[in-house]
């Protein structure tokens, strides 16, 4: 129960504290020029004190994770082949769309925490009187798979509900969107969209159907378990609900979903 309590009193802590809102795409400083522009004054400046302080990666480690939150572009492309990089633009809307409805539907309204997920989770792990649900939004998500440990506890979800906080007043949605997409697991060896179109469909990403794309939406819930070439079955089921819940937001008109729900999920060889 001392688990419940430290959560009710982080919600409290959360309710009233007054975290910057990041609605839709946004202005942000260009943080590597103005990184480039501050070591230029250093080397300049022989006795600047901006020269005394030791690299990020030698702080403590909370102060090193709070860095790297607000520059978390930088360790995700450090995880990517820069070559299998896609900007958001160049991927069919389906594909980003997808993977909002059915990962976090209200992605472009919370600033980072989506309130009513916790709402959820909390009802649901004090029912089981253990951690049973996350409530992750898709920021939650990529603080954790680029800078935390998957483990389930109270003081690792804390620390990736600050660290998601800090990353959306530094970046836009669609910055943090396309970092995702970029860098989550797909199953199969395939992290990113670039390498899961080439592992599952033979294709680039811009070539993928709208099946293609809830099939891939899909498989970021369990990429093992939904793995099409070993369970295609459950894989067909995940992603008619991608399809269903896209057409339930609006996103595309039953009738399409409805076609793209009766279409074969048609694999690339092996």
């Amino acid at each position: 129960m001392k688990k419940i309590g430290f959560i009710l009193i982080f919600f409290l802590i959360f309710l009233f504290f007054p975290f910057p809102k990041n609605i839709g795409p946004q202005y942000k400083p260009d943080l590597k020029s103005v990184t480039t522009s501050v070591e230029t004054t250093v080397k300049k400046s022989e006795f600047s004190p901006l020269s005394l302080l030791p690299a990020p990666s030698s702080w403590p480690r909370p102060l090193y994770l709070v860095w790297q939150a607000a520059h978390i572009k930088q360790p995700v492309q450090e995880k990517v082949n820069k070559d299998a990089w896609v900007k958001i633009d160049k991927l069919p809307a389906t594909l980003p769309q997808a993977v909002v409805a059915i990962e976090d539907h209200r992605f472009y309204e919370h600033s980072g925490v989506d309130i009513d997920g916790i709402l959820r989770a909390l009802l649901a792990n004090i029912q089981a009187d253990e951690i049973v649900q996350g409530g992750s939004t898709i920021t939650q998500q990529l603080i954790k798979n680029t800078l935390l440990s998957s483990t389930q506890s109270v003081e690792r979800k804390t620390l990736e509900i600050f660290l998601a906080l800090i990353a959306e007043s530094s970046y836009s949605k669609d910055d943090i969107l396309e970092m995702y997409l970029n860098s989550a697991y797909f199953g199969a060896g395939a992290y990113g969209v670039t390498q899961a179109a080439n592992v599952y469909f033979a294709k680039t990403p811009d070539e993928l159907t709208l099946a293609e794309s809830a099939t891939l939406a899909g498989l970021l819930n369990a990429p093992s378990a939904l793995n099409p070439y070993e369970n295609p079955e459950d894989c067909k089921n995940r992603r008619n609900l991608v399809l269903k819940t896209m057409a339930k937001r609006g996103m595309i008109t039953g009738a399409l979903a409805a076609s793209a729900s009766n279409e074969p999920i048609v694999l690339r060889e092996r």
